[in-house]
């Protein structure tokens, strides 16, 4: 049981260290704690805290009716409880019962957690870092609110689902590392919600493509997520967050080349031609990229534009060597020659 113990501090630690950072900046940088809305959540998370121990350990007296809202005294009331948690965490005999109390408490900050992100989202213009997902579950999505320009995005609802806890016991005689079943738990939801978020691609529903997508970014912060996201919004025809979100790709991946292939290509379509060409010598140079021939497809659509054939001729042939089976270059590069053959030949002799 010790790993699983581990893994439940671990999981405990990220959760209280999101709802410290959102309480910092609730009490701290905002003030916004003493406004109405303020005190009635933060008399909830007391309160919430005191009937959970209530519940679960009536042995120790707790009354919920104890914790109203004072600015003096409800951090010190979560420290308390936060510490004895830890304690319990930290027995040598812990038992499934003790487990389950944690896990329960853990979500309980999350609830919480997500009503305060929320609240200082829509009262602030502070930006507040997630909690880097173990165990935990996402349940909800970023939201659009507003018009079709202006997105405003909720923060995500995490959870802790026992049922992870309860494999993690049956997978340690196989795998010996809780960090090495972590990153197995994490590769599976992301690359669970990077297959829903194409298959709904796939369907023309963009907008549910973006939420699977951004799920995904809360299991690995890639590259390729990044790109995917600015993806769907290119689709949903938003070329602004699209560029965006293609920079933070090349700043996580400077040698993830879709990022600066797309970004080629939402410039290109944007008129800025030349400009367009820089991007995709820069994703033909990139060492990460599977689909190499989409950035020389693109340099010759770009070349074409300009009226530059033989350019764009030279690229898409060597697109084609990088993508034989590809009918559609076949056919271009058929055109192109025939275009070019029919300009070079001298006029008929009358």
């Amino acid at each position: 049981m010790e790993s699983i113990n581990s893994l439940l501090l671990a999981e405990f630690y990220t959760a209280t260290g999101y709802l410290d950072r959102l309480l910092f900046a609730f009490t701290e940088l905002e003030k916004i704690h003493i406004t109405p809305r303020g005190k009635m959540q933060i008399q909830k998370l007391c309160q919430d805290s005191a009937n959970f121990f209530s519940k679960n350990f009536s042995e120790m007296n707790f009354k919920s009716d104890d914790y109203i809202f004072e600015t003096s005294k409800f951090k010190n009331h979560i420290k308390f409880f936060h510490n004895f948690i830890e304690s319990l965490i930290k027995l040598p005999l812990a038992s499934t019962k003790s487990d389950k109390n944690v896990i329960e408490y853990i979500n309980l900050l999350y609830r919480n957690a997500f009503e305060i992100h929320n609240f200082i989202i829509e009262s602030t213009t502070l930006e507040i870092q997630l909690p880097r997902t173990g165990l935990t579950e996402v349940e909800n999505i970023p939201m659009i609110k507003g018009g079709s320009t202006e997105e405003t995005f909720s923060a995500p609802l995490f959870y802790l689902d026992e049922k992870n806890v309860r494999e993690l016991s049956h997978v340690e005689s196989v795998i010996k590392s809780p960090i090495a079943f972590l990153d197995i738990k994490r590769e599976e939801k992301y690359d669970h919600y990077i297959h829903r978020g194409h298959y709904y691609i796939a369907q023309k529903n963009y907008q549910e493509a973006k939420a699977n997508f951004y799920k995904a970014r809360n299991y690995k912060d890639s590259a390729e997520v990044l790109t995917l996201i600015a993806w769907t919004y290119s689709l949903l025809d938003n070329i602004t967050e699209a560029k965006a979100y293609c920079m933070k790709a090349i700043q996580k991946d400077t040698q993830y080349g879709p990022a600066y292939n797309d970004f080629g290509n939402y410039i290109l379509n944007e008129g800025q031609v030349r400009e367009s060409l820089r991007w995709f010598e820069l994703a033909k140079r990139a060492h990460n990229y599977q689909n190499r021939e989409y950035p020389y497809i693109n340099a010759g659509r770009a070349y074409v534009l300009l009226k530059q054939y033989e350019e764009g001729l030279k690229e898409f042939s060597l697109a084609l060597t990088l993508a034989p089976h590809h009918q559609e270059l076949h056919e271009t590069v058929a055109k192109l020659r025939n275009n070019l053959d029919r300009e070079t030949q001298p006029p008929h002799q009358i």
